[in-house]
């Protein structure tokens, strides 16, 4: 008889986190803990994953894709860097931090 293989934490294992939650990122939030960003979507029950990533950047990134991706239309090249481009800088005014230079190197 076969054994089934688990993956994972053992159960009951937990770990620190928290979360970034924000209007602006719906319905995405980013769960951080001690290793990683996580995106997760909240409008999801069941396989709510959306990656998994060691710099903020790249969670805001794929959120950003995620939300483009929803909008289900047909982009010319242009047309999409500028659509990306509105919703990052969207997202960047919205952080409220000291200077949009700051900010980058953050992200």
């Amino acid at each position: 008889m076969s054994e089934e293989k688990k993956f994972g934490r053992v159960k009951g294992q937990t770990k620190s986190q928290s979360i970034i939650s924000d209007p602006l990122l719906a319905p995405y939030e980013i769960q951080i803990d001690e290793y990683s960003y996580t995106v997760i979507d909240s409008s999801k029950n069941g396989n709510n994953f959306g990656g998994s990533f060691t710099e903020l950047r790249s969670a805001v990134n794929k959120i950003i894709q995620y939300q483009l991706a929803a909008e289900r239309d047909t982009f010319g090249l242009e047309m999409f860097i500028r659509r990306y481009e509105n919703i990052k800088q969207e997202i960047y005014e919205k952080l409220d931090l000291w200077s949009k230079q700051y900010l980058t190197t953050l992200l």
